[in-house]
């Protein structure tokens, strides 16, 4: 069965603009290296459409064990594109709000 890492949290009013452009960078980066990002069965990001608060999102990584989850980690946030997508999401979110759970399939 898989594991799924749930990352939730809100972007800064002021930084929807550079959120999306960066956004956009990670998905040609994660497209261009399939090899850094072996082991991730499905990515989505979903952005809350009604009710709740504004600008919020939630993030599913599926992987097929926690091996696969922190081997993948590693290879990705190691490199130097890695490191500075990371850290512009950081600056563009509100860190109060950020979770993070890892849940796991039970049917």
């Amino acid at each position: 069965m898989s594991i799924i890492l749930v990352e939730t949290y809100m972007v800064r009013h002021e930084k929807q603009k550079q959120f999306q452009l960066s956004l956009e960078e990670f998905i040609r980066y994660k497209e261009g290296h399939p090899k850094l990002f072996k082991g991730v069965k499905s990515w989505r990001l979903l952005k809350k459409f009604s009710g709740g608060i504004a600008n919020s999102y939630v993030e599913l990584w599926e992987f097929e064990n926690l091996m696969d989850m922190e081997n993948c980690s590693a290879r990705i946030f190691k490199t130097r594109q890695g490191k500075k997508i990371q850290a512009d999401f950081y600056d563009q979110i509100d860190n109060a709000t950020f979770t993070r759970s890892i849940w796991n399939s039970v049917a």
